[in-house]
């Protein structure tokens, strides 16, 4: 394992370790709720009046503040979010792992599934928002994993049957909640959309074409299924950063982080 990879998986430990820390002092009696300090909340919450009026005042405000941060980041920097410091992405990438490079050759996803199944998050974005910015949140919050886990003892069936489904998927598709399902997901994926219109450059995965030899292991590796041997540069909005690509490659070398240079 690379430097990197280790760096990366020191950071996706200590997030998962924070949020389960996190979860067990709801569970066992405060007041507040996981949802609080995560950043999703900019999606649940961040078009309702009360949150702003609660940002810098409370931790739901904090986490509407580092949500859109981290949007900003990713304008920047790509969905470095995904890879390193989100929980549930850790949990579905860990799980995924038990199945070995054997279940990935024969059940990788077609490409071109991906593609017409990515729309379904930035529907999700959308139905978030609008709920939000009439004051009906707690909708959407009812399926959302992480709040359900905040209620036990007590029962928040939605959000646990959800949780249950993006748990059993995990051994049979990889991030597959990233990929087709996560509202903040597709927020950052706006943010790097915007960042293009206006002329920000993006720090994107690059591949060497001198020197790959298109073995295609990037591309069966990938936990979000891009097509990384389709040009020269990652433009997939969807791309972590995660390093995977490079990590398998037999090649050191081959991969590398660049901002793509204007035509």
């Amino acid at each position: 394992m690379s430097g990197r990879q280790k760096l990366r998986l020191a950071f996706q430990i200590v997030s998962l370790a924070a949020s389960l820390a996190f979860l067990a002092i709801v569970i066992l009696g405060t007041r507040n709720v996981i949802h609080q300090a995560c950043p999703y909340a900019v999606v649940c919450f961040g078009l309702s009046r009360g949150s702003f009026i609660a940002v810098g005042t409370s931790v739901a405000g904090l986490a509407i503040v580092f949500g859109f941060a981290v949007a900003v980041w990713s304008m920047f920097y790509g969905r470095r979010f995904c890879a390193y410091l989100c929980p549930l992405g850790t949990l579905q990438e860990f799980i995924y792992k038990l199945r070995g490079r054997k279940y990935r050759l024969k059940h990788q996803t077609a490409f071109f599934v991906d593609r017409k199944l990515a729309w379904l998050k930035y529907l999700i974005l959308l139905i978030t928002m609008i709920l939000s910015a009439l004051g009906l949140g707690y909708v959407f919050i009812r399926l959302c994993p992480f709040y359900a886990m905040s209620l036990l003892p007590r029962i928040a069936i939605p959000g646990l049957v959800l949780l249950a489904i993006i748990v059993v998927k995990s051994f049979f598709g990889e991030r597959e909640w990233c990929r087709f399902l996560c509202p903040y997901a597709a927020l950052m994926n706006v943010f790097q959309k915007v960042g293009e219109k206006v002329g920000i450059r993006r720090r994107k995965i690059r591949r060497n074409l001198e020197r790959c030899t298109d073995c295609g292991l990037c591309m069966l590796y990938c936990p979000m299924n891009i097509n990384i041997a389709e040009h020269e540069f990652v433009h997939d909005l969807d791309c972590i950063h995660c390093g995977i690509c490079a990590e398998k490659c037999p090649k050191p070398g081959t991969y590398s982080e660049e901002c793509e240079c204007p035509e």
